[in-house]
């Protein structure tokens, strides 16, 4: 009967030791779950600082001017600051606020006062191939302000002699 009897023991404290385990599943999806949350938090907080939604166009860029449009389609009525690098050096900075009523009639958006046009003869660029990029400025967390471009690639022109 002693045998039984330490058998009844073992039976008995076995729900106990599964305890550690059930607390190391607890500690796992815990972790899990935090990892989760903190992942969710940051890509919110990248898509408010670097809206991918950020819309716009470099329409023309060649020897005498570069234009086109820009708009963060979250704030239609806002005329975003454009800033235009030829070279990768910054030329010329202005609201992208000029009329173009073909992005109303397209539907991009509502407000027509979206577009830009940059006058390259007041810019004495020198004879050759130049390239030419607008970045749209957005404001970040605090007083930081970050460039995103208007275009995937610099555009190229070329400036006579």
């Amino acid at each position: 009967m002693g045998s039984r009897h330490d058998a009844k023991e073992i039976l008995m404290l076995r729900p106990d030791s599964s305890v550690p385990s059930r607390l190391l599943k607890a500690v796992v999806a815990k972790s899990f779950i935090e990892i989760v949350l903190v992942c969710a938090v940051a890509t919110l907080a990248a898509f408010s600082t670097f809206s991918p939604r950020l819309r716009g166009a470099l329409d023309v860029a060649d020897r005498t001017r570069v234009a086109g449009w820009a708009l963060a389609p979250e704030a239609p009525d806002v005329a975003l600051e454009v800033q235009l690098f030829i070279d990768e050096k910054l030329a010329a900075s202005k609201l992208a606020d000029e009329e173009r009523i073909d992005l109303v009639s397209s539907g991009v958006t509502s407000n027509p006062n979206h577009g830009f046009n940059f006058d390259l003869t007041q810019i004495n660029l020198a004879p050759g191939r130049h390239t030419a990029q607008v970045y749209a400025l957005r404001h970040a967390a605090g007083a930081n302000k970050i460039l995103l471009p208007i275009a995937k690639q610099p555009r190229a022109l070329e400036v006579g002699h």
